[in-house]
């Protein structure tokens, strides 16, 4: 039997190198990967911090599809993990008469933070055409004295074109615990399946075929009141917007959503969230990657 999906493997491991960069040290990585992953060429910033893209050559994701990808940052790392484009996930259902419901594409990532590390996991889009099936499960494990920032959007469709997500389903699970020796001590669980009826619903995103989560867990010891500083300013930012946003505050963070109709809205509004965080952790601001797109056409 010929296989005809794709199985691809990514692993990553970040650490410190000593080596300094003014008077900062510099985060340098091992890797090992199999297609369709690719790693682009990585940069530093004044900080130190690894910038990473990482590519899917195959253009997209089909029924039956694995990706598997795992990130280990050592002690006193810095990282910005992206991909260079959207995550295309094709339609499966209906298409074969042996498996008429269609099969899943999947992707499960691994992520272990060791101490004084940070981590920004922030990739492009997801886009769910119609009839497309995609399963991704997101398990971080994260040392007290370190951070995660994560940002996951999808589209439900390609609505320029007229079309919706009909009978397919996108569905993310995101686990986020403390390394802990005594007890599981979980800082964060979430999980969301989108599918037509949510889309269509009143109650749910009414149509509006772009929905969005950025997480933020930070240091135990991190102050409150500067937690509660971040979610008023980026209240104030966007209280004028079109689109819905809606920001809560975490035991050691903040969680926010987003609904709308433009994928490049929902990358603005993270971009300042972004910003905001970034300031308030003390570390430099950030700038916008060339390898996103349609990034000469946005202000900030």
């Amino acid at each position: 039997m010929i296989k005809t999906s794709w199985e691809g493997n990514c692993f990553l491991n970040f650490f410190n190198n000593n080596a300094s960069l003014g008077n900062v040290d510099k985060t340098i990585f091992k890797s090992k990967s199999t297609s369709p992953y690719k790693l682009l060429k990585s940069t530093h910033d004044q900080e130190g911090r690894c910038i990473l893209p990482v590519l899917h050559t195959a253009g997209g994701l089909v029924g039956g599809d694995l990706l598997e990808l795992e990130v280990n940052l050592e002690n006193n790392s810095k990282v910005l993990l992206t991909t260079s484009s959207a995550q295309k996930v094709y339609g499966t259902v209906g298409r074969s008469k042996i498996n008429p419901k269609g099969s899943f594409s999947k992707q499960n990532t691994l992520i272990n933070i060791l101490d004084n590390s940070h981590l920004e996991y922030l990739p492009q889009e997801n886009i769910i055409f119609a009839n497309g099936l995609y399963d991704q499960k997101f398990k971080v494990s994260i040392s007290e004295t370190s951070s995660f920032l994560f940002s996951d959007l999808v589209r439900l469709g390609r609505s320029s074109s007229g079309e919706s997500i009909e009978s397919g389903v996108f569905r993310s699970k995101l686990e986020i615990m403390r390394n802990n020796d005594l007890y599981d001590d979980w800082e964060y669980v979430d999980q969301i399946e989108l599918s037509k009826e949510s889309y269509v619903a009143r109650s749910g995103m009414d149509y509006m075929p772009v929905f969005g989560s950025l997480i933020w867990i930070c240091e135990k010891d991190f102050s409150k009141s500067k937690i509660n500083n971040l979610v008023r300013n980026i209240k104030k930012i966007f209280n004028e917007s079109d689109n819905y946003l809606s920001i809560g505050i975490l035991e050691n963070g903040i969680s926010v959503r987003f609904l709308g109709s433009s994928s490049q809205d929902a990358r603005k509004c993270f971009f300042c969230i972004w910003k905001q965080i970034r300031s308030v952790c003390g570390f430099c601001e950030p700038k916008y990657q060339g390898v996103w797109p349609l990034q000469d056409s946005m202000n900030y």
